[in-house]
This record gives C-alpha cells, sequence and structure tokens, in this order.
C-alpha cells in the first residue's frame, strides 16, 4: 500500500445529545499495537466514563486489520457505527475513541447509532482528511552544473521534494520521492549524480482540502 487516506492531525470533540456528553478522540496509528495503546490512553482518561467504545483499521503485514467494540452498549449501537465512519471516509491506519457520558436520558438502539456515529464523524472531519504516500529519502552528491540540471529536470516532477542542501565544493542535496515514482526519478539521475545513497523509508501526506 503506498497510498492510503487516514487523518492529519490527533484532535478531540465533544457533543451533548439528550444529556449525554459524547467525547470523540481520533488519531493517525501505523500498528494495531499502536491502535490499542490510543484506546487504552483515552479510556484511562475518560477512566469514569460509562463508556470508551472504538474502532480502529491499520494496515499491517500486508493486509488490512480491523476491530471495534461496543464496551457495554447494546451489540452494534456503537462500535460498528464507529468503524462505519473509516469506512465512509475510506481510511486507513486510523483510530477513533467515543467516550460517553450517561445523562439520565435513554436514546434507544437508532438514538445510539447516530450519536456515536455523529460523534466519531465530526472528530475525523475537524482533524481534516489527506492522502499519504510512502516514500524513500536519499542523498546525493553532484557538480553544480549537473545540480542545476536535476533541478530543471525534477521541477516538472510530481511530489519530488528536496529536503536539505549545502554547497561548497560540490552540492550535496537530500530527497524525497513516493515509492510509487522511484524508478522512474532515479533513471533521471543516472549520469548526473557522482554519488547516491538511501537513507531510509519515509511518509508524507497531501492535504485533500476537505473540511
Amino acid at each position: 500500500m503506498t497510498r492510503y487516506k487516514s487523518i492529519k492531525e490527533p484532535k478531540e470533540v465533544k457533543l451533548n445529545i439528550e444529556r449525554s456528553e459524547f467525547i470523540g478522540n481520533v488519531q493517525k496509528v501505523d500498528t494495531s499495537e499502536s491502535a490499542q495503546e490510543f484506546i487504552k490512553e483515552i479510556s484511562q482518561k475518560y477512566i469514569n466514563a460509562t463508556h470508551n467504545c472504538w474502532a480502529y483499521k491499520v494496515y499491517e503485514n500486508e493486509r488490512e486489520i480491523f476491530n471495534y467494540s461496543d464496551n457495554g452498549e447494546p451489540s452494534g449501537t456503537a462500535g460498528k457505527p464507529i468503524f462505519g465512519v473509516i469506512e465512509k471516509y475510506g481510511l486507513n491506519n486510523i483510530a477513533i475513541v467515543v467516550t460517553r457520558y450517561f445523562g439520565g436520558v435513554k436514546l434507544g438502539i437508532r438514538g445510539l447509532i447516530d450519536a456515536y456515529s455523529s460523534t466519531a464523524e465530526e472528530a475525523v472531519k475537524k482533524s481534516k482528511v489527506v492522502n499519504y504516500h510512502k516514500t524513500s529519502i536519499y542523498e546525493a552528491e553532484c557538480d553544480y552544473s549537473q545540480f542545476s540540471e536535476i533541478e530543471r529536470l525534477t521541477r516538472k516532477i510530481y511530489d519530488f521534494k528536496i529536503i536539505d542542501q549545502n554547497f561548497g565544493a560540490s552540492v550535496h542535496f537530500t530527497f524525497e520521492i513516493p515509492e510509487e515514482n522511484r524508478a522512474r526519478i532515479l533513471k533521471i539521475f543516472e549520469n548526473k549524480v557522482n554519488k547516491i545513497k538511501f537513507l531510509m523509508r519515509g511518509e508524507s501526506f497531501i492535504d485533500n482540502n476537505l473540511d
């Protein structure tokens, strides 16, 4: 999975529905273990709440892994609606916890489903949905004429990013490229750099302007 949609940053929202307080927390996670850690963290933060219901979905070991919990609410009224929001927006690598402080008014099955899904959706919207892509980071060294040529060529390439550059006797620069474009971009570098070295895998996002 070289590209996927997730949220931009952790967010918390609070909604009052029929005298119950619903608190939605959302966070980007990379593994099922980090999702469970986030769920535990929020559950501890709101340890006195009536319910801490949750859902997550991650891409791990070349497959999608998901889970959800009603945490004591009637079956199918909390965890599954939260997960439904993840599916609605086509998200991956995300965990959502919706906390409820019961206010004395029973919401019924339909009311609970609507309350949990709307709280989860508000948290996602507040965070903002973005596209992530897997990247590779390299460092390279070339002379000044070669660097000018590289700049000219890569200016036309989508998602090529120079992270750092140092001008001395020659030009040393670090750049980041999307995994899906790696072979095509590295082909351009042939006979244009004196040295090139792979550093690490990375990840970048593109803002979708979804509010």
